[in-house]
C-alpha cells in the first residue's frame, strides 16, 4: 500500500492500548542508496487545534501499524520536547 505524505500529515495516533496521543506534525526521511524511508514521526498532542502541549518523537521501530485513518505505535513511545530536539541523535527508541 502506498500512502502520501498528505494522508500521513494530521494522521491521529494512538497506543495499541487505545490511548489517543495526537496528530502527526512532520516526519523526517532517511536518504541512503537511493531508497527513502521515514525514520522519525513527530506528533503533537493536546485535544485543541493551535493548544498543543508537547511534541513526541516517534522513531519507525515504534510503530506498529500505519493506513490512512490512523497510526497505532508501541504503549511506551518516547517523549521530547521541542528544546530536547535540536540534536535527533539525542532521541533513542524504546526498548523492546
Amino acid at each position: 500500500m502506498t500512502i502520501s505524505s498528505s494522508d500521513i500529515m494530521n494522521l491521529p495516533v494512538f497506543t495499541a492500548s487505545g490511548r489517543h496521543l495526537g496528530r502527526v506534525s512532520s516526519f523526517d526521511l532517511e536518504l541512503e542508496a537511493g531508497a527513502m524511508m521515514i525514520t522519525y514521526f513527530y506528533v503533537r498532542t493536546g485535544l485543541i487545534k493551535g493548544l498543543w502541549h508537547e511534541q513526541l518523537v516517534i522513531h519507525k521501530s515504534q510503530v506498529v501499524s500505519v493506513d490512512r485513518e490512523k497510526m497505532v505505535v508501541e504503549d511506551a513511545v518516547t517523549k521530547e520536547t521541542a528544546a530536547d530536539l535540536k540534536d535527533i541523535s539525542l532521541v533513542a527508541p524504546a526498548a523492546k
